[in-house]
């Protein structure tokens, strides 16, 4: 779900997302993105550190950090 949200919010930066986003997650977890229709230029990659907070960046310079605190409250800035 934070990984989810993090990609999303990404995007939100980045700009309007184009149809035709290919994502794959290595054997660590951690989820690449790739655009592969009119913004095939753009790619993202989220990590999870071992803490389990999400630290997502993209290729123009974008970055969402998301925390879980003890609730499962989820913060992204």
């Amino acid at each position: 779900m934070k990984k989810l949200l993090a990609f999303i919010l990404v995007f939100a930066f980045a700009g309007t997302v184009q149809a035709g986003v290919r994502c794959t997650t290595d054997a660590w977890g951690n989820t690449t993105c790739y655009g592969t229709g009119d913004d095939s230029g753009y790619s993202s990659r989220t990590t999870t550190d071992a803490w389990g907070n999400t630290n997502t960046t993209d290729n123009r310079g974008n970055r969402v950090r998301c925390t879980t605190d003890a609730w499962g409250n989820v913060t992204c800035n």
